[in-house]
C-alpha cells in the first residue's frame, strides 16, 4: 500500500504580534503634542531640553516608519503563498473610512474656530480635499495636516508598487530600488531646502519617501527571517534580538546628534540643504532603529512590556484624534492660561495640552471613530490566517488598525 502523500505546513511568514507597537505609535504622538508645546512657548530656544523638544517632531518620521511596516505587510504575507495580495478596493475604502471622517469633523471645528479671519473659500476647500501641502492653504491650528496629505499621497502609491516589489523573485533588486527612492528623497530635499523646487515640496512624498521605506524594508526582512530562519535574514533578525537595547543607545545617541546645529536650527528659521538633509537621515535612523528595537524584542525588555501595556496601546489607538485636536486644545490652554505665544510655561501648557487632547481623542475614538470603522470597512488581507495567528500576525486586518494611528507634525506656525 502505497503510503499517503505528506501535506506541508503552509509557510508561516509572519512574526509574532508585537504589541508594543502600539504604545510606540502612542509615544510617538505625545512626542508631536510636545514638540509644538515647546514651540508654541518658546521653550525650543531654552537649553539642552529645548533642543530635545525642538526634535521631538522625529515622531513624524516614526509614524512613517510604523506606516510603511505595517501597511505593506499584507503584500509580503500573500506573495509568500503565493497568493494574491489585498484587494485595492476594500484597502482604499478602510483607509478612506478611517481618515475622512474624523477629519473632517476636525476641520469644520478649525474653520469655526474664533478668530479664524484668514479662512478663505480656497483654503476650506484645499483642506477639505486634503491638498492644503500642495496649494500652502494650511489653516491656523490645523498646519499639521501636513503630514496627513504625505501619508495619503503613500496610501495611494501603495497598491502600485507593493505587489511588484513583494513578488519580486530578487530581494536584493526589489531592496535596491527601496534604496534609491530613499536617496531620490535627500536629493529633492536638498534641492526644495535649496530653492530649486517651491519650498513647501520639502513636505511632499517625494521629500519623504525615506520615512516610509525603511519600513518596507523592515516587513521584508521579517517575513525572510520568519519564513527562513536559518538564512542570512533569520540570523541577522536573531542577532539584532540579542542586543534590542544595544539598538536603543545607537538610536539615542543619533537622536543627540540631532539636536546640534547639524540638523539646522531649532526653529522656522531657514535652513540649509545641508542642513535639511542630515535632519531627514537623521531622524529616518532614529525611527528605522526604534522600531526594528521594538519589533526584535517583542514583550521580553521591560521598555516592552510598558509599551505593550494596555494603557499604552489604548494611547497608541487614540493617537489619531490626539493628532487632529491636540493644537486647538494648545490654543484653548494658552488662551485660558492667559499665556502669549513664545510666553513660557511650558510645563503648565503642556500638562494641560496633553490632558485636553487625550481626552478628546478618547471620546472621538470610542463614540464615532471605532463605530465607523466597525460599521464600513472589512478586512483587507488575502494571506490565509494560519493556525495560531493572533494579532499582528493577521497580515491584513490587524495591521491596518495598528496602522491607523494618529498623524503627526513638525512645528509650523
Amino acid at each position: 500500500m502505497t503510503a499517503p502523500p505528506t501535506v506541508s505546513a503552509p509557510p508561516r511568514s509572519l512574526p509574532p504580534a508585537v504589541p508594543a507597537l502600539d504604545g510606540v505609535r502612542g509615544l510617538a504622538a505625545l512626542m508631536v503634542v510636545l514638540t509644538h508645546v515647546g514651540f508654541q512657548t518658546g521653550e525650543v530656544e531654552r537649553g539642552a531640553h529645548g533642543a530635545v523638544l525642538a526634535r521631538f517632531d522625529f515622531g513624524v518620521a516614526l509614524f512613517f516608519v510604523l506606516s510603511g511596516f505595517l501597511l505593506y505587510r499584507p503584500w509580503v504575507a500573500a506573495a509568500a503563498v503565493g497568493r494574491p495580495g489585498p484587494g485595492v478596493r476594500s484597502y482604499l475604502r478602510r483607509r478612506a473610512v478611517r481618515i475622512l471622517p474624523a477629519y473632517w469633523l476636525v476641520l469644520v471645528v478649525v474653520m469655526l474656530w474664533p478668530a479664524r479671519s484668514t479662512l478663505t473659500v480656497s483654503s476650506a476647500a484645499s483642506n477639505l480635499a486634503l491638498a492644503q501641502v500642495y496649494t500652502g492653504r494650511l489653516l491656523p491650528d490645523f498646519t499639521q495636516t501636513w503630514s496627513l496629505c504625505t501619508e495619503v499621497a503613500f496610501y495611494l502609491v501603495l497598491p502600485l508598487v507593493a505587489g511588484t516589489l513583494a513578488r519580486h523573485r530578487r530581494r536584493r533588486a526589489a531592496w535596491a530600488v527601496l534604496l534609491t527612492v530613499a536617496v531620490g528623497a535627500w536629493v529633492w530635499t536638498g534641492l526644495a531646502a535649496g530653492g530649486a523646487l517651491p519650498t513647501r515640496a520639502a513636505a511632499w512624498l517625494p521629500g519623504h519617501a525615506d520615512w516610509f521605506v525603511p519600513g518596507l524594508l523592515l516587513a521584508t526582512l521579517a517575513d525572510d527571517a520568519h519564513r527562513r530562519p536559518e538564512g542570512r535574514a533569520g540570523r541577522l533578525w536573531r542577532d539584532f534580538s540579542r542586543a534590542p537595547g544595544a539598538l536603543l543607545a545607537v538610536a539615542a545617541g543619533v537622536a543627540v546628534l540631532a539636536t546640534t546645529p547639524l540638523a539646522g536650527p531649532r526653529t522656522l528659521a531657514v535652513t540649509t540643504s545641508g542642513a535639511a538633509v542630515a535632519k531627514e537621515v537623521l531622524y529616518a535612523a532614529v525611527a528605522t532603529l526604534l522600531v526594528l528595537a521594538a519589533l526584535v524584542a517583542g514583550s521580553r525588555t521591560p521598555t516592552a512590556r510598558l509599551l505593550g501595556s494596555l494603557p499604552a496601546r489604548w494611547c497608541g489607538r487614540v493617537s489619531y484624534g490626539v493628532f487632529l485636536w491636540h493644537l486647538l486644545v494648545l490654543d484653548a490652554v494658552r488662551s485660558i492660561l492667559d499665556v502669549p505665544l513664545f510666553g513660557g510655561h511650558a510645563l503648565t501648557v503642556g500638562l494641560a495640552t496633553v490632558a485636553g487632547s487625550v481626552a478628546i481623542a478618547g471620546l472621538s475614538w470610542h463614540l464615532f471613530e471605532r463605530p465607523l470603522l466597525e460599521r464600513w470597512s472589512r478586512p483587507v488581507s488575502a494571506a490565509p490566517r494560519q493556525t495560531g495567528e493572533t494579532g499582528i500576525e493577521r497580515a491584513g486586518e490587524h495591521d491596518e488598525q495598528t496602522a491607523d494611528r494618529g498623524q503627526r507634525s513638525r512645528p509650523t506656525a
